[in-house]
């Protein structure tokens, strides 16, 4: 399970498989957020060289995971 870096440097995405893309069910996403909280960062480095949030990673994460939980939920479904 993971949360990367998206091509934006904007946001954060989670996969469990990235090859077979795979994502990650509500709670496992909630629960990469409540392991992380407890931890000061600002810059994030992803596992590709140019997906690179430079300041307020941890905010960045925040929102990521809201924004994530919320397409689950169908916030952005048009219809």
């Amino acid at each position: 399970d993971i949360a990367t870096v998206t091509v934006d440097r904007k946001f954060f995405t989670f996969m469990r498989s990235y090859p077979n893309m795979i994502p990650l069910s509500a709670n496992q996403v909630t629960a990469i957020g409540a392991a992380l909280e407890p931890f000061a960062f600002d810059t994030v480095y992803s596992h590709f060289f140019d997906r690179v949030i430079p300041t307020g990673g941890k905010l960045a994460l925040q929102v990521s995971i809201q924004r994530y939980l919320d397409a689950l939920a169908g916030a952005y479904e048009k219809g």
